[in-house]
């Protein structure tokens, strides 16, 4: 880990911090800093510039605006200022508790290519909605599942479901004669950001969705999806599994284009050793990683065909 330093402020609850600075486009923020929790990340702590810039005395830059790549925040952080990654056009992945109690207006604001979330799960309230609904891009979301007996820092706790939120938009459409502007929103993005009852996911509404979705959403995103929902298959009801299994089989062709096109090794060995029903599915695979011209990817199905489908052995008559 490259070494970071912060500005920062104590308050009366803990400690806020206002910049960072490194040498890494990724950062992980302390559960603590002189022996005092972190609590609050400043407004625009991220933003390419602030009002009043805070002294930096580390010699480091400060990672802010497009420098920033990705952020872990702690289990103690609570609070994310307005503003926090305006502008952050390179933010590609935010590893966060589902504890965090307030978010400011506007704190993703820029940040179109935020596509991963890796959420801690706590009980309790959860603030995975509130940040979904200001993600307006797909989004890919890992929950990890937090207990008393695993590390504080969730070590070695995978994640316990997978969730792909579609992408939505919005529309202003004015009225003229009444003077009247509305908005108007479009993709089912939408509509799995709603499948939440009390703040938490409702697994049979959000994979409910998937039959309609099936008409009005693009392969490779359904692809990733179904094969989300199955290789973790958390609360997945029998009819549901059933239904992503028949899709994924008739579309395996779009999953292994998506495992090629996120460089997503995991998910394909999975296509492969777990998913594929016969030899001729796996053939595909192969097929598929030979034409992109992948070699690890090749010799790794080539392996899990001989596993699961051995050749006969040949016998010789004296």
């Amino acid at each position: 880990m490259e070494e970071q330093k912060f500005a920062y402020q104590k308050k009366q609850d803990g400690i806020c911090i206002l910049r960072c600075y490194g040498s890494s486009a990724r950062v992980v923020i302390p559960e603590e800093i002189q022996s005092v929790p972190v609590t609050e990340v400043s407004a625009y702590a991220f933003a390419e510039e602030l009002e009043e810039e805070p002294k930096n005395t580390s010699g480091l830059p400060c990672i802010c605006g497009k420098n920033l790549e990705e952020l872990y925040l702690p289990r103690s952080v609570q609070r994310l200022g307005r503003y926090i990654f305006y502008n952050c056009l390179n933010l590609q992945k935010l590893s966060l508790y589902s504890n965090l109690a307030y978010m400011g207006a506007g704190a993703f604001t820029g940040c179109e290519n935020l596509s991963y979330l890796e959420l801690h799960c706590l009980p309790g309230r959860s603030c995975l909605r509130e940040i979904l609904q200001d993600l307006k891009q797909k989004v890919t979301v890992d929950c990890c599942l937090e207990r008393e007996d695993l590390a504080e820092d969730g070590s070695g706790n995978g994640p316990a479901f997978r969730l792909v939120y579609p992408e939505f938009f919005e529309e202003a459409v004015e009225n003229t004669p009444a003077r009247i502007i509305s908005t108007q929103t479009h993709g089912m993005g939408i509509q799995y950001r709603n499948a939440f009852r009390n703040t938490q996911v409702v697994f049979e509404e959000y994979d409910r969705l998937f039959e309609t979705g099936k008409y009005n959403i693009d392969l490779i995103t359904l692809a990733e999806m179904a094969m989300a929902r199955l290789h973790y298959p958390y609360e997945l009801e029998e009819n549901a599994r059933k239904e992503y299994t028949h899709w994924l089989s008739q579309n395996i062709r779009s999953g292994a284009e998506f495992c090629i096109m996120k460089k997503e090794l995991d998910n394909m060995r999975w296509l492969a050793a777990d998913f594929a029903a016969d030899q001729g599915q796996i053939e595909l695979l192969l097929d598929i990683a030979k034409q992109e011209t992948l070699p690890e990817v090749v010799s790794m199905l080539m392996d899990i065909k001989h596993q699961r489908f051995p050749g006969r052995k040949k016998r010789f008559g004296l």
